[in-house]
């Protein structure tokens, strides 16, 4: 039954018409030839005007070969756009799917705090507790909403900034210590390595969300006393800032399009990590619009990724 499937994929059907068309047009053809020489030949015994309008076989000829071409294209254009179709409403579903279960996930946990302050006698450490894992997931929930919403503005000419000069060091600072529970839940160590302390002009709301979304990707993908590093550094046109963690990894197929939009890899040690596939792709435009160039690099599956991100120095 599989090796059935096979043979009718879309492609292998697509690939087959194609050599079909052409063998027949080559037999056509050679028919043509074969023919019209045979008749060209007794024409010339019987009755040698006839061959008089012979060169109107060769248009004929020359427009049937014209019109299977352009079917042939048509034939491709129409594979092309099912193809993209098909692979649109595929990531449409994931995309459902994913996000479905990111609102789920934190809603559930919200309810399940809420109902036992409700209805339990719970203590005031206990109750302080539960308000902070509530602020987290709510954070987690608007982070997933600004993801979304930021991604239907990237595919137009609306997404606008604020620029204004920003320490990055500081700003890098407040952001990781935000962070510093989940740091702190994941027992992560986490490294800050400054060599230089730049200003840059930035959209701060904008870049936190990077910053978010590379954070959150090194505790989704990581496994828990791992070590998360961030570098910061710079030369003389611009400031760099390095994430690098000791997760998953990334194949070299995989670094190509892991900046896509709704792309996620998809391993039987990843599927059932949260994420959207909205976080990288959502990054490398913000940065962009920054005049900046974010990339990654990975030694392979199983050895961490290092996610650089390049913005130009504000001009002192």
């Amino acid at each position: 039954m599989n090796r059935l499937r096979t043979l009718f994929h879309p492609i292998f059907v697509f690939v087959g018409v194609q050599i079909a068309w052409i063998i027949l047009m080559g037999i056509w053809i050679y028919w043509y030839v074969r023919n019209s020489q045979k008749v060209m030949e007794f024409a010339e015994k019987m009755k040698p005007e006839l061959l008089m309008d012979t060169n109107w076989d060769w248009v004929i000829l020359a427009e049937g070969c014209f019109l299977m071409l352009i079917i042939l294209a048509g034939v491709y254009v129409i594979f092309v756009y099912w193809t993209k179709q098909t692979r649109l409403n595929r990531l449409h579903s994931n995309f459902v799917s994913s996000v479905s279960h990111e609102l789920k996930s934190p809603l559930a946990s919200l309810q399940l705090y809420l109902e036992t302050i409700k209805y339990r006698k719970v203590s005031e450490k206990d109750v302080s507790e539960f308000v902070e894992m509530m602020l987290a997931d709510t954070e987690r929930l608007s982070g997933l909403i600004d993801n979304i919403l930021q991604s239907s503005r990237t595919d137009s000419k609306d997404m606008q900034f604020q620029l204004e000069p920003v320490s990055v060091r500081e700003f890098l600072d407040g952001i990781l210590e935000r962070h510093q529970r989940q740091f702190d839940d994941r027992r992560f160590q986490v490294n800050f390595n400054v060599d230089s302390s730049p200003t840059v002009q930035l959209d701060k709301r904008a870049m936190r969300m990077v910053f978010n979304n590379l954070i959150g990707n090194a505790l989704r993908y990581s496994p828990t006393n791992s070590t998360f590093t961030v570098r910061l550094f710079s030369d003389k046109k611009f400031c760099y800032i390095e994430f690098t963690d000791e997760g998953v990894g990334l194949g070299k197929k995989e670094i190509k399009k892991v900046f896509k939009k709704f792309y996620r890899v998809q391993e039987k040690d990843t599927q059932n990590i949260e994420g959207a596939g909205l976080g990288l792709f959502i990054s490398r435009e913000i940065v962009k619009k920054h005049k900046g160039k974010i990339n990654a690099t990975s030694e392979g599956r199983g050895k961490g990724v290092t996610f650089t991100i390049a913005l130009p120095l504000t001009a002192e």
